[in-house]
């Protein structure tokens, strides 16, 4: 689930009890409430990803997730399935059906220890749906009459109903302007095929998108914004993979503010039509120009569209983005690099020491947490830093000239702070499998969630603000 430009894209050992003990406490808390009371409590959604071989060879894959974690979730969303040729639910091409109906039962099992996890499949993705895909015709004509809408429709129910999945997530990476209706439109047809389905099921299906983070995407879907927020349950948004590669500096990929020194860009909001000719001070207000690409920009365009608060779960990244030939000014920090762009990656798979997942993924650009973890306590020459007006992390490696953003644990107490003042729904990641072995980040998403807001600062009228210029010196979990 990578976005492109400027929205783009195991076996888990746990070495401390304390965490297998707070998740079970957790799942045992959300286990006891009411459906009103289950949607008062924050969401956690992980993303879970299986490669067509992950899943044919899923006996003897690394890409497994435990108990543990999945007890500290309210929600799995499976990555991915996708549309066949007549427009229809189904495995990717090449995928053994048995075995992938074997995973599926195997991920059922996590309800044994967190009842209310609901498991849902995601749609899509990146590969099959951006606009250079070979792929993406079909979900563009799935969605372009009445009749293809219900007949994907009928056919996702029917897959998620086969392989007993609590509801559909859906990933298109992203809608045209012009596909904007029809997806609005497909909205509402599944999700009457899901309350249709569920109306002898022990509790509703729930319908879920993963959304854009950055306004160059968003500008397609923006004023459909309050129509496709009123079909789903939650819009997941992908506040990640905001600069990249495809820049010509380099910068963090998923901060939460704006820093004063940091490239800018016009908001391609402001070309959108003015039906209500609201003046030029009111358009600045609503669409500030020129505007950093950040989580909080993000946050509030959906907002500022009329998309209520508990229906939005602010996503964090599980990986990082790396910049290569990067100078040591600032610490590589808005310099320029020599980063090969575009994908699929061309060129030398070792330029990141230290990153296994990059060698198996095949590209040095994104590497996992747990790679990130392991590549800064090894003590070959990367060395963290902390932007505190971003609230962002990274790291830079002053021989070698590189750059690599990420998320920790520091600055996931301030994305969590954040979404607690803005009252949203909770956090989605992508993904499961790239945190470390001690599931350090998921840990400190769903610890940080279930805590009160320990500054009174934040709650006060001007919390925003003062979270923006302050430190959570007693509030941040341990790095």
């Amino acid at each position: 689930m990578q976005d492109n430009k400027h929205a783009k894209a195991m076996t888990i050992s746990f070495s401390s009890i304390l965490i297998s003990l707070s998740a079970l406490a957790f799942s045992l808390f959300v286990s006891v409430g009411s459906a009103s009371a289950e949607q008062n409590n924050p969401v956690v959604i992980g993303y879970y990803l299986l490669e067509k071989d992950q899943i044919n060879q899923y006996r003897n894959s690394q890409s497994h997730i435990s108990a543990a974690q999945a007890n500290m979730l309210t929600h799995m969303n499976f990555a991915f399935i996708t549309l066949n040729e007549h427009g229809e639910c189904a495995l990717e091409k090449g995928v053994d059906a048995d075995q992938a109906a074997q995973v599926f039962k195997e991920l059922q099992t996590f309800k044994n220890g967190n009842p209310q996890l609901r498991i849902l499949f995601s749609l899509g993705g990146w590969t099959y749906t951006n606009d250079e895909s070979h792929d993406v015709n079909v979900y563009r004509q799935a969605a372009a009459t009445p009749e293809a809408r219900q007949h994907l429709a009928q056919s996702c129910v029917a897959f998620m109903q086969k392989y007993q999945f609590d509801g559909i997530d859906i990933d298109w990476e992203y809608p045209r302007a012009e596909d904007a209706a029809n997806f609005v439109d497909l909205l509402k047809t599944i999700r009457q095929e899901l309350q249709r389905a569920g109306i002898h099921a022990s509790r509703p299906y729930q319908l879920t998108i993963a959304a854009a983070g950055g306004a160059f995407n968003l500008m397609r879907t923006y004023r459909q914004l309050p129509q496709i927020a009123a079909q789903v349950d939650y819009i997941n948004l992908m506040t990640y993979d905001l600069n990249g590669a495809w820049e010509k500096q380099t910068n963090h990929h998923a901060h939460l503010f704006g820093n004063s020194a940091e490239p800018l860009f016009d908001n391609p909001l402001r070309q959108l039509p003015n039906p209500d000719q609201i003046s030029n001070e009111a358009l600045q207000q609503k669409f500030p120009s020129p505007f950093a690409l950040t989580v909080d920009a993000a946050v509030q365009q959906y907002l500022s569209a009329g998309v209520p608060a508990n229906k939005l779960v602010l996503g964090v990244p599980f990986y990082g983005r790396a910049f290569f030939a990067v100078t040591d000014k600032q610490h590589g920090l808005y310099q320029t690099h020599g980063t090969p762009a575009g994908d699929p990656y061309q060129g030398d798979m070792h330029l990141l020491p230290g990153c296994t997942s990059c060698i198996v993924n095949r590209d040095p650009r994104l590497p996992a947490y747990r790679d990130i973890k392991n590549m800064l306590d090894s003590g070959s020459g990367y060395q963290r830093y902390f932007d505190q007006e971003s609230k962002a992390v990274w790291l830079y490696h002053a021989k070698k000239k590189i750059f690599v953003s990420y998320d920790d644990t520091e600055s996931l107490a301030y994305k969590i702070a954040y979404l607690k003042q803005q009252h949203l729904a909770g956090v989605m990641f992508w993904h499961l499998t790239q945190d470390d072995e001690h599931a350090s980040l998921l840990s400190s998403i769903y610890q940080g969630l279930q805590s009160k807001v320990c500054d009174p600062h934040l709650a006060a009228g001007n919390g925003l603000v003062y979270l923006r210029n302050s430190a959570l010196a007693t509030c941040h979990a341990p790095k």
